[in-house]
């Protein structure tokens, strides 16, 4: 996540250096905020004078209101006072509103990013200006681990039919707990496989991306899948062939690749050791 702020000014504060993580408070860095406090000031005097006003008004509404049913005053003196009581007392929520935005900026002087995510990237300091809406930081989430997969829809079947979900690390030679955090709605339309995040919620030890994760899952060879030279096949208007020896081609369904030299096909009219032409020998 990119850390902004919403205002500009003069930095005072720094709460978290780079590969450390944010305080509880979500308080990542503050700027100068003593005009900001200046102009709350101002407006908390000037709701204290209207609200002398209003007080006085009231008064005045009040022996007039008197002084009218006693034929004393006029009654457009009394409508005059009337007027003024409103206006004083819209006056005090006026200044009241501009209050709460001069707070929402005095709270916006500390700028803000997500608890105990850890900053990767720190671009100011103490004392410097920033500029309102420049990135000043990077922050991330290492509170959980993705491990990124791309699975067959048989695989991905056998992958949600386990009860129990566990990756192994060869780096830490160990077995860790993983669950599923979010299946692709989408497909590659290229490798014929879906893409699937796992998730590794204990980091207690595991807090760096690009370790090796492997997957263990149990796939029944129903759809006869085989592993063949990507130069075997020959793909046309969408449909891949296979082309035997003695020229017969058989249509084949394209799985993906196991390497970049490599293709995972499947069809039941082929079996292992079965001999193929290259397309391109």
């Amino acid at each position: 996540m990119p850390i902004a702020s919403e205002i500009s000014g003069k930095v005072t504060h720094i709460y978290a250096d780079i590969g450390q993580p944010i305080p509880e408070n979500g308080i990542f860095a503050c700027l100068d905020d003593t005009f900001i406090k200046l102009d709350i000031a101002s407006t908390e005097n000037s709701i204290a004078q209207h609200g002398i006003d209003l007080k006085f008004l009231n008064k005045q509404v009040g022996r007039h209101k008197k002084l009218v049913k006693s034929n004393s005053a006029a009654i457009s003196v009394l409508d005059d006072l009337t007027r003024q009581k409103g206006n004083a007392y819209r006056a005090i929520q006026n200044e009241k509103i501009r209050k709460q935005k001069q707070q929402e900026t005095k709270n916006r002087h500390c700028i803000k990013a997500p608890k105990n995510w850890k900053i990767t990237q720190r671009n100011i300091e103490p004392g410097q200006w920033i500029t309102a809406g420049n990135t000043i930081a990077q922050a991330s989430d290492y509170s959980q681990l993705l491990i990124p997969i791309t699975l067959t829809a048989e695989e991905l079947a056998a992958l949600q039919a386990q009860d129990k979900l566990s990756v192994y690390l060869p780096e830490y030679q160990q077995k860790i707990p993983v669950s599923i955090e979010h299946i692709s709605p989408e497909f590659d339309p290229q490798s014929h496989k879906i893409l699937v995040n796992l998730v590794i919620k204990d980091t207690s030890k595991y807090q760096r991306g690009g370790i090796r994760a492997e997957l263990t899952l149990n796939v029944s060879d129903k759809l006869n899948n085989f592993l063949i030279p990507k130069d075997a096949l020959d793909a046309r208007f969408e449909e891949v062939w296979l082309t035997r020896k003695n020229g017969e081609r058989i249509r084949v369904m394209l799985q993906g690749y196991a390497d970049s030299n490599t293709a995972k096909i499947s069809s039941a009219e082929i079996k292992t050791g079965d001999q193929f032409k290259r397309q391109n020998p």
